[in-house]
């Protein structure tokens, strides 16, 4: 791996993995203003992502879907340059983020980074609710995604990792049908997940899981902050680890 000597050391790839994003892919690649190229793997957008990239001079390359992990792992292949940025086609840098993010590498190289993430709901920030952080930046060479994850992809390290106070905007939970729908394109996939790695349905699973899951959003992860907005949001999270229970119920009882 390049170290903080090299020439390439500051030289960030930023990479995304895109099917209809026109929505707020500009706001998206503005946001990497700085970056030292912007690679976008794009599996069959039909609206105006491809050229929304083209104008940002994304290298566009044309891969069909090969699942979350995959996809992924294939876009950090493509990277050319010692660190890597990853984005979703939702989630946007703040103000001069590139900046503080090759500042920060000069003065501390042997670390990667997590961002934490405001998830807007219903136009608006859940700021004042507890805030995942997401492993983003990485030297290429120290990082491996799980390819066998089929949803909530994960990437293995070989460096430490810090917390980078840089808040992402996340568009990607922005309405009821948008949150609703991926929650249960997700479950279907977990149960997927779940099933392959022989863990079956289980019934007290079954009955505790949107309560316990209900409580631990609404109170210690503050979604009750948020008002109404979050009464909505912790129901509707929770409601991903109940289908994840019932379509691991539905694939038993079609089984029999």
């Amino acid at each position: 791996m390049t170290t903080a000597n090299g020439n390439d050391a500051v030289k960030i790839s930023a990479y995304l993995i895109t099917l209809n994003e026109e929505a707020h892919l500009e706001e998206v690649l503005a946001s990497l203003a700085g970056a030292d190229e912007i690679v976008l793997v794009d599996s069959g957008s039909t609206d105006r992502t491809l050229d929304i990239a083209a104008r940002y001079d994304a290298r566009i390359i044309h891969q069909p879907w090969l699942g979350f992990a995959k996809q992924k792992a294939f876009a950090l292949s493509q990277c050319q340059y010692t660190w890597a940025l990853n984005l979703d086609g939702d989630e946007v840098l703040p103000p001069g983020a590139i900046a503080t993010i090759k500042e920060t590498l000069q003065q501390a190289p042997n670390f990667c980074y997590a961002f934490r993430r405001d998830d807007y709901f219903m136009g608006a920030s859940m700021r004042f609710a507890k805030m995942k952080h997401f492993l983003k930046l990485y030297p290429r060479e120290a990082a491996k995604w799980r390819e066998s994850d089929l949803v909530h992809e994960h990437i293995d390290v070989s460096l430490p990792v810090k917390i980078l106070p840089l808040i992402i905007k996340h568009y990607g939970h922005d309405s009821t049908e948008i949150i609703a729908a991926k929650k249960n394109r997700y479950s279907t996939l977990k149960a997927q997940q779940r099933l392959a790695k022989g863990r079956h349905f289980s019934p007290l699973r079954m009955l505790v899981i949107f309560p316990i899951m209900f409580l631990k959003l609404y109170f210690l992860h503050r979604f009750f902050l948020c008002g109404w907005r979050g009464l909505i949001k912790a129901n509707i999270e929770a409601g991903y680890f109940f289908l994840t229970e019932a379509k691991l119920f539905e694939h038993k009882f079609k089984s029999k």
